[in-house]
């Protein structure tokens, strides 16, 4: 592994861990046991390291979660949500997925402080939705969602309750919260599609 990508991965998991503020370019250094200079001839500063950083993480989670489920075009819209839920489990049930959703962290972390950075996690957050907006979209035409669907809007509360159900899994430190919601979202859509709940899906 190069040195440039042993601080991206060192960064990348005590960002996740600690937050950003409470990583410093030492506890990156001692943890990538790299040195000073090599620090700074990949990257100028803390904060630049933080966009690669939250990039090198976007194309990660589009990788693993979106790109296989939400924007695969072998699948139905309604087995693309389906897809889409096993992903998020996989990552909530994994020992990161205890720290919680990198991106809600560093969201509620840097928001009111942090423009750049805010406005990078909100074009990302904005680039999910719609992802999800799309396949609700294409279900509405083909049938297999009811026409009048809000899509836009329901895309919105899948995010929300998936970020708020990653928040609570860190919180409790318990995976069957974000299991419980997620059940509950794929019960949701199973009734705008029309189709019968499993037996082991729970009511809302």
């Amino acid at each position: 592994m190069s040195s440039r990508q042993k601080i991206l991965d060192t960064a990348a998991a005590l960002i996740h861990t600690r937050g950003f503020y409470h990583t410093s370019i030492r506890d990156i250094l001692q943890a990538a046991s790299v040195t000073k200079s090599n620090f700074y001839y990949h990257f100028e500063s803390k904060e630049q390291l933080a966009f690669v950083v939250l990039g090198e993480r976007m194309r990660q989670f589009y990788a693993i979660a979106i790109g296989p489920s939400i924007d695969n075009h072998e699948l139905g819209p309604l087995e693309r949500f389906e897809a889409f839920f096993d992903r998020i489990l996989a990552i909530g049930r994994s020992e990161a997925g205890e720290l919680g959703c990198p991106f809600g962290n560093l969201a509620q972390e840097i928001s009111a402080v942090h423009e750049p950075l805010r406005r990078v996690l909100s074009t990302f957050f904005e680039a999910c939705t719609e992802a999800m907006e799309r396949c609700f979209e294409e279900g509405m035409g083909t049938g297999v969602f009811p026409p009048e669907l809000p899509a836009k809007q329901l895309a919105g509360f899948i995010f929300a309750q998936i970020q708020g159900a990653f928040l609570l899994r860190k919180t409790y430190k318990d995976p069957e919260v974000l299991e419980s919601n997620i059940g509950m979202l794929r019960g949701l859509i199973r009734d705008w599609s029309g189709r019968p709940r499993s037996p082991t899906m729970p009511s809302p």
